[in-house]
């Protein structure tokens, strides 16, 4: 949906509201914080049928609760009849261009289910993606859990921010309010994490990573690598913004705490080639040549004491 569409259609809204226009579908959930109006309006029409109790709306539909709104193409509301009471709305269903606005994000998505309820709203996408301040969420689901402050990424989640990227196949993100504005302040990553900052990469089993700190810690065969070199272990410490970083097997259940392994490769060569000789002179050249002839003669050497070795 355009950024001019989503405008208009809270314009359309207003005018609905305070004009009491027919067009404007509005149910109260029940008692308490849940206890607000949800208003529907399109600007296509509208669909009541009072046989499947659903309203449903096409062409930049619009659906507002407090400081949440859906907008979809099409949408529609499921509703119950109470005696002596104004319908309850329970769950509307948005398909096709899908975004939602809160105080705490931006999300885009093809489907959106949205439990009133429970306020619980499930996205689905290729993918759905999620902005918040300076972060960047994208997963194939997300489900967003207001009254929790919690949003849950699943199947191919991946979060960015800066140069820092996490990598898993589930993780649970947490907002908090700093400085009047709601942001990411933790990610919990499970079945298998990977973190990467442009120096190193981290990878385990699950992880927990704060945002404003820039700190993880990964737990569950973890191995940090920087280049050729690498660490394994099971727990790791890890300051992503000094790149220092700790990692111990500590002690478990019936289990002695354990050692770290650290696999550490000198810096290869770089083989001269043709290609690379074009600035040099005839004699340079020539003694290039000899330096490579004996390389060559040396591996030569050294195969055939290793394959007589093999062999006794």
């Amino acid at each position: 949906m355009r950024k001019g569409a989503f405008a208009f259609g809270f314009a359309f809204l207003a005018a609905c509201v305070f004009a009491g226009g027919a067009s404007a579908a509005v149910a109260k959930g029940k008692a308490g914080k849940k206890n607000e109006e949800i208003v529907l309006t399109s600007e296509g029409g509208m669909e009541w049928d009072s046989n499947k109790k659903t309203f449903t709306a096409e062409d930049k539909a619009l659906a507002v609760r407090g400081d949440t709104a859906l907008g979809a193409d099409k949408m529609t509301a499921f509703y119950r009849e109470v005696p002596g009471k104004s319908n309850e709305f329970f769950r509307v269903t948005a398909t096709g261009n899908v975004i939602i606005t809160t105080p705490k994000q931006v999300i885009h998505a093809d489907r959106a289910d949205y439990e009133i309820e429970k306020s619980v709203i499930i996205l689905k996408g290729n993918p759905v993606k999620l902005f918040a301040g300076d972060e960047r969420m994208t997963s194939k689901v997300l489900e967003l859990w207001q009254e929790q402050n919690m949003a849950v990424a699943r199947r191919d989640v991946v979060a960015v921010k800066d140069a820092r990227r996490l990598e898993s196949e589930t993780v649970k993100a947490y907002f908090s309010k700093k400085g009047g504005q709601n942001e990411i302040e933790r990610f919990e990553a499970e079945d298998g994490v990977k973190i990467t900052n442009g120096k190193e990469t981290v990878t385990g089993d699950s992880g927990v990573y704060h945002v404003a700190r820039e700190e993880a810690v990964l737990m569950g065969n973890v191995r940090i690598t920087q280049g050729d070199n690498y660490i394994l272990g099971e727990v790791a410490d890890i300051n992503m913004r000094t790149g220092v970083s700790r990692l111990q097997t500590p002690a478990g259940a019936g289990r002695p705490k354990g050692k770290v392994t650290g696999v550490f490769l000198p810096e290869k060569k770089k083989k001269s080639n043709k290609a690379g000789r074009g600035d040099l002179s005839e004699t340079e050249k020539n003694a290039a040549a000899e330096k490579e002839n004996e390389e060559q003669n040396d591996n030569a050497s050294n195969e055939k004491l290793l394959g007589t070795s093999d062999a006794s």
